[in-house]
């Protein structure tokens, strides 16, 4: 018995070795954080009213009724968001934005929060577009996140960095370098 504990250990450690020398010659970035970009739309009654595709997974999700008057009433949709917020990092640490819904996204630097490209939704909640929306929409498919992907890495200098959703508008973060 005492053998074969000693072989689990060893057999154990090893396996830990292996993953730690594999992460370090994988391209696994030290400072790499993740910020997470959330949806639970409903493909059912999203696809049916903007398209096949628009909204994958996510079965049983926010249907397209129940959003718009979360919209109305709250000006936000819940599941709709960024995660964490505020993302807080040193100087000189890499980060990216992972699309875990089921819904397209963009993650945006903008120079203070506004509206988005969709008019439909700046509507609802009086928002005017960011000049940074704008170039976005104007360069698409450029800068669109879609469900599993992520952004490129990219690090900021000191000091609050407002980012928002050119979809969802109401979807933000600031990512604060210290």
């Amino acid at each position: 018995m005492a053998t074969r504990m000693k072989h689990l250990v060893a057999a154990g450690s090893i396996a830990v070795a292996v993953a730690l020398v594999a992460g370090s010659s994988t391209g696994f970035a030290e400072g790499l954080r993740t910020i997470r970009m959330f949806d639970q739309c409903d493909p059912d009654t999203f696809n049916a009213a903007f398209g096949d595709g628009t909204c994958v997974g996510n079965a049983g999700g926010v249907k397209l009724d129940v959003f718009i008057s979360q919209l109305i009433h709250h000006g936000a949709a819940g599941a709709w968001h960024f995660t964490p917020d505020p993302v807080r990092i040193q100087e000189g640490t890499e980060f990216i934005a992972t699309n875990a819904g089921g819904e397209v996204h963009t993650f945006t630097e903008v120079d203070e929060f506004g509206g988005g490209f969709v008019t439909e939704l700046n509507d609802i909640l009086g928002l005017t577009p960011t000049q940074a929306c704008l170039d976005v929409a104007a360069s698409l498919p450029d800068g669109l996140v879609f469900p599993g992907q992520s952004t490129e890495p990219e690090d900021e200098e000191p000091g609050v960095h407002h980012y928002q959703c050119c979809i969802h508008p109401w979807m933000r973060t600031d990512v604060i370098v210290r």
